[in-house]
Parts: C-alpha cells; sequence; structure tokens
C-alpha cells in the first residue's frame, strides 16, 4: 500500500472499494481531500498515473446519500499561455483546488493564484 492510500485510509471518508471503481488500475501519485469544497460536498482529488504513462485527474464527491466519481478531462496546451487558460478553466469549471492543481501542473500554489487572478 502507497503512503498516499495510508492517508487516504485513516483521513477520508471514501473506502478503499470507491476509490478503487474510480481509478481502476492506476497508481495515486497525489490525493486533496477538501471536507467541503465549492459544491458544498466533501471532495477528494486524486492524480492517478496508469502503466501507459498517461495521467487521470479522478474527483469523488461524497453528497452524504452517495458517492460519485468523474474523469476530469484535461485539455492539451503548447505554451505557457494555453496552459494558464487550462489552468484557469479546471479551476472555475471543473472546481479543482489551487492545491491539487499546482500538484498536477507542478507549480507552487501561489503561482497557481497568480494564474487564476490574471485579469
Amino acid at each position: 500500500m502507497q503512503s498516499g492510500e495510508k492517508m487516504i485510509k485513516r483521513e477520508m471518508p471514501f473506502s478503499e472499494a470507491v476509490i478503487k471503481k474510480y481509478v481502476g488500475d492506476g497508481e495515486i501519485e497525489f490525493v486533496n481531500y477538501m471536507p467541503r469544497s465549492k459544491s458544498g460536498a466533501r471532495d477528494l482529488e486524486i492524480k492517478a498515473i496508469y502503466d501507459d504513462g498517461t495521467r487521470k485527474i479522478i474527483v469523488l464527491h461524497d453528497y452524504a446519500v452517495n458517492v460519485q466519481g468523474e474523469e476530469i478531462e484535461v485539455r492539451g496546451f503548447s505554451g505557457k499561455e494555453e496552459r494558464n487558460e487550462e489552468i484557469r478553466r479546471l479551476y472555475s469549471e471543473k472546481n479543482l483546488s489551487q492545491v491539487f492543481l499546482a500538484n498536477f501542473f507542478g507549480m507552487s500554489q501561489p503561482a497557481i493564484s497568480i494564474i487564476i487572478n490574471k485579469k
């Protein structure tokens, strides 16, 4: 069991079975638990890597009566401006946290904040 998975077991309200259902055979690289997301649900943001080298973002939403999962599409980009547009889209449309986006894109959270708040 990976260290990220140990953290999930101890602190997250999501069972291993539910996480496995959505992650499949991917390996969890990073998780970010939000006890109160923008939607009001408890969310678990997951960064997973697969044998073919692809990464996926999976978000689990705990709505108290059920848990729903979704795979978030990351659109391709070339260059800094397109990357920044994708970061803004993922933050505003998909409600991903700045902490998660920083990890996913290999940046600091303050750098993500600057990108998001650019007018």
